[in-house]
């Protein structure tokens, strides 16, 4: 008996999902250590005493605390409802797979009216990482890192506006906790093939990001921002993923464009699938290799 297509944890929507990037808020709070910002605090707070009456300088720590307390309170009591809504976790076993190039909703009990296949990491995957690291005391607010931060924003969403023309699957977003200052910003790609990255790296807008690197940083010798890549080409059966109680994350977050052939239109599927069951168990099978095997004992 052929295995059955992956069931798919979202239905295919008209447009891709929105990525979600950090705030300024967050990284600012990220750049430095805790002494720093527990000093900050204490700061502001002797500026209250300095201008207020005593009776009400402490009033905005308390308001801050109380409603700290209510919030938490408030989930507590909800659990389940923070955990599935607020956080997006999905209860269960769940993988990242890619789905097929098109499909016909139309041809009922047929693989291609199907949104994905039947073998795991069946379809080739490229890993892109791209960062940057501020390796000086001010860390957001040193000479030129303002600059790096619009032209890396830049790139990034110039990707995900071409995800279908450079075959992008999705970004995620991390932050290296090596130092205290938690200074190095990294985000993760996921693409089709080769050829779509290599189409972004000729791009005009990703030669004006090296370009101000070299006019901004190198020529002015500026040592403090480093910047970096990896890229990973990974062949067929040859990757696999778990996910267990989490919410959507690194390739889990993808978006692909899916063909529909009923309608003649573009649609957008998230990579994520059921696992629960027994075939999911092993890295073996998640490699696809079972599904390879059963095929060549018929």
């Amino acid at each position: 008996m052929a295995p059955a297509p992956f069931t798919p944890i979202f239905p295919p929507a008209e447009k891709p999902l929105r990525q979600r990037r950090p705030g300024h808020l967050s990284l600012i709070k990220d750049s430095f250590s805790l002494p720093t910002l527990m000093t900050l605090g204490a700061a502001v707070q002797s500026l209250l005493f300095l201008v207020l009456p005593a009776r009400y300088a402490f009033l905005p720590a308390a308001v801050i605390l109380l409603r700290a307390a209510v919030i938490t309170i408030r989930q507590l009591t909800s659990l389940d409802h923070y955990i599935t809504q607020q956080r997006g976790v999905i209860p269960g076993r769940t993988s990242a797979q890619l789905p097929q190039a098109s499909y016909d909703p139309l041809r009922t009990n047929e693989k291609s009216s199907c949104v994905f296949g039947s073998t795991p990491a069946g379809e080739s995957v490229v890993v892109f990482l791209i960062g940057a690291r501020l390796n000086h005391p001010l860390g957001p607010f040193s000479p030129a890192a303002k600059g790096l931060d619009e032209q890396g924003t830049a790139c990034n969403q110039d990707i995900l506006d071409r995800a279908k023309e450079l075959g992008c699957l999705g970004m995620t977003t991390c932050k290296g906790n090596e130092a205290s200052s938690h200074n190095m910003f990294l985000s993760v790609f996921y693409f089709r093939d080769l050829e779509g990255l290599n189409r972004f790296a000729h791009d005009p807008i990703h030669r004006r990001a090296w370009e101000w690197y070299e006019k901004e940083c190198t020529a002015k010798g500026y040592k403090h921002i480093g910047v970096f890549h990896e890229a990973f080409c990974v062949p067929k059966g040859a990757y696999e993923s778990i996910y267990l109680n989490m919410q959507p994350t690194l390739m889990g977050t993808g978006n692909a464009a899916i063909r529909n052939e009923a309608t003649g239109t573009d649609e957008w599927v998230r990579t994520l699938v059921d696992a629960s069951g027994r075939g999911w168990r092993s890295q073996h099978s998640r490699l696809g290799r079972e599904v390879k095997k059963q095929a060549e004992e018929k």
